[in-house]
């Protein structure tokens, strides 16, 4: 569906693909292909002033400001292949129900209904379906919060972590503090809720509409603002509802395309890898007298490229050890590292499954081992040694 502005809008290509089914309210998934496209940004004149922000009874004024839309890339959890890094996205103002359709508190959220029916409920009440993002400004608040209640995630406070299914009958207004920045709730912790907006992630499923909020298990991930499914507009379910903004539009939308493909690919030297990696991993692998033997770039999803170091050492005892790292705005990050066994013959890595599950298989005075290397939405851990 077209997204029309009153203000700003900009258009970002920065790439995605569909995420776990764990976060979706009725255990679906669907896929999307991979693009190489460059990012683009694309500003659009604002056009004349609308809206004065004049209370609005049941609903919140959010007022003109920037969106920090998706997920900086070392925040964790991220899905690299849905969200963008945390573009910065200019936006005019608009309104919001306080709650979920039919935003009244003690009510049960209205769900069992499509995009269309959605949209129709909305304009019989004077007002439309909200954009995504104006959803996501709604949920950050003015400090653009990854949870609309603060940094960190908190089950309790707007009952996230449950099924869905449980979720979706809870009365609006359970969860008190269940409060964003700009005093919008219940944004989280019950009905998933129509968008207006196309997914537009990836090349494939662009006939599917956005939902965001909910509830799912996965509470961490879910309960972010950033968080978004796709499914087919014509698609009930009890767990889907709505909520309605009014106002005039923003344009902004996240239309993201697909950049590289998942795998592990070996370097020929690891000193061709970026300058960068030298002060960071080198402590990671051990001291001074540690030297780079192996080297692989690493991306587990579309839009997430690391990169795996092993080092062994020269001097002493000829043991190994490995370090994973991501690059970004010029610097290198770790983000795990473990011993990997002796330097003869040299440990090896290999995948398990798909691309986001590794194994390094080594040998130590008492056998061969492997430690497994695993990424989940942003994460990167190293296991303790497994035997056969």
């Amino acid at each position: 569906m077209t997204l029309r502005a009153r203000s700003l809008g900009v258009v970002f290509v920065l790439g995605l693909a569909l995420a776990s089914c764990k976060r979706a309210p009725d255990g679906a998934s669907s896929g999307a292909s991979a693009s190489a496209s460059a990012p683009a940004i694309v500003i659009r004149p604002a056009s004349a002033a609308g809206d004065s922000g004049a209370p609005r009874p049941g609903m919140a004024w959010i007022p003109p400001g920037t969106l920090r839309a998706g997920t900086p890339a070392d925040r964790v959890p991220r899905v690299a292949e849905e969200e963008p890094a945390g573009v910065a996205v200019e936006m005019s103002g608009f309104y919001i129900d306080l709650l979920p359709y039919p935003n009244e508190p003690g009510a049960i959220p209205t769900s069992n209904v499509t995009r269309d029916e959605a949209e129709r409920l909305c304009v019989a009440k004077g007002k439309r379906l909200c954009t995504e993002l104006e959803w996501e400004r709604s949920c950050k608040g003015p400090d653009n919060l990854p949870y609309e209640y603060g940094e960190t995630y908190r089950a309790a406070t707007c009952g996230t972590g449950v099924s869905s299914e449980e979720a979706a009958r809870r009365p609006s207004g359970e969860h008190a503090l269940c409060k964003s920045g700009f005093g919008v709730s219940d944004m989280h912790g019950g009905v998933w809720e129509w968008t207006d907006s196309g997914w537009g992630r990836g090349e494939k499923e662009r006939n599917l509409g956005v939902l965001r909020g909910g509830n799912a298990v996965a509470g961490e991930l879910v309960a972010r603002c950033a968080n978004a499914i796709g499914r087919p507009p014509a698609k009930k379910s009890p767990t889907m509802g709505l909520r309605c903004c009014a106002g005039a539009k923003n344009e902004a939308v996240v239309p993201l395309a697909l950049k590289g493909s998942p795998g592990i690919a070996g370097v020929k030297s690891p000193e061709d890898l970026h300058e960068a990696w030298e002060p960071v991993l080198r402590p990671a692998i051990g001291t001074e007298a540690n030297h780079f033997e192996r080297a692989w770039k690493w991306s587990p999803v579309a839009n997430e490229e690391l990169v795996i170091i092993l080092g062994c050492n020269k001097i002493g005892p000829p043991t190994c050890s490995v370090a994973v790292g991501r690059a970004g705005e010029g610097r290198a990050v770790l983000l795990a590292s473990a011993s990997a066994g002796n330097a003869s013959p040299l440990p090896d890595l290999a995948r398990v499954g798909d691309a986001r599950h590794l194994r390094i298989r080594a040998l130590d005075p008492a056998g061969t081992f492997g430690r497994d290397i695993s990424y989940v939405y942003g994460r990167v851990a190293i296991s303790e040694m497994k035997r056969p």
